[in-house]
């Protein structure tokens, strides 16, 4: 489980029901009618925006934003593109295809393949940029898919108030029902709101970020393949590639480093 989206959305409601315990009763914030019209129309309009496909993968996603993210661990991968640097420039670039079975990243074991193959550099770079676009591009469509979600939350809560509205309006000859009437006609606005801003809208947020996390993470690996292709030493190639990382890593970096030299 991903800690910080979770505390911060018990947070909140915690938060939110806690006020409203403290003013009133939360059963005066239960309306089933305005529940359908907030979530089922926000569901509904993304279906009409977008393919099935893309919604059924933004769904997914919003619930694995509550699950602990896939790690991409920048330092680790580092050291692994240094230590296959290090093979390519002692034994040779072919040496590599023994080593092939230790790369645990597939993004990472193509690039490798290729340079095994002898594939022009210029080729390698334009093949391994292209899939970092292409699932950069994924991505951003199913954040897009929900941040309309998020967008589309307030305007079916404001649909459902002027719903209510109208239906009060139409029994004003009944003045004991006015308040109730009310009163109902604006919770559709307070679910549309709170879902909006407290979870969907943070959710977009948390996505942005993990796909921003996931995309340098592949321009690391593929940097450091071409690297390898160019002959670049494992010195300059380290150098280059701690350069993607804050200061903070690359001094960790550094003393696992020195750590494994005073080892050796």
């Amino acid at each position: 489980m991903e800690k910080a989206t979770f505390f911060g959305s018990l947070a909140v409601a915690l938060l939110i029901t806690g006020s409203i315990k403290l003013a009133g009763s939360l059963s005066a914030f239960f309306d089933v009618p305005s529940i359908l019209i907030v979530f089922g129309g926000g569901l509904f309009s993304m279906f009409i925006a977008y393919r099935t496909e893309t919604v059924m993968k933004a769904l997914y996603m919003i619930k694995q934003s509550y699950m602990a993210p896939e790690e991409f661990d920048n330092l680790k991968i580092i050291s692994t593109i240094l230590s296959t640097a290090e093979v390519a420039r002692k034994e040779g670039v072919l040496a590599l295809d023994a080593k092939m079975a230790e790369i645990e990243n597939d993004f990472m074991r193509r690039g490798l393949q290729m340079v095994v193959d002898g594939v022009d550099v210029g080729l390698i770079a334009e093949i391994m940029d292209t899939e970092i676009s292409a699932t950069a591009n994924r991505h951003t469509e199913v954040k897009g898919t929900i941040d309309f979600f998020g967008a589309s939350l307030p305007a079916f809560g404001m649909i459902g108030t002027i719903m209510g509205l109208v239906l009060l309006l139409g029994n004003l000859d009944d003045p004991a029902s006015i308040g109730p009437n009310m009163a109902v006609a604006l919770i559709t606005t307070f679910y549309g709101a709170v879902a909006a801003n407290s979870i969907f809208i943070p959710l977009g947020k948390k996505v942005d970020q993990r796909n921003n996390i996931e995309a340098m993470y592949m321009e690391i690996i593929a940097r450091g393949c071409l690297m390898i292709a160019g002959g670049v030493h494992p010195r300059i190639i380290q150098e280059r590639l701690l350069a993607y990382v804050s200061q903070k890593e690359r001094s960790k970096f550094n003393e696992i480093h020195l750590a494994k030299e005073l080892k050796e």
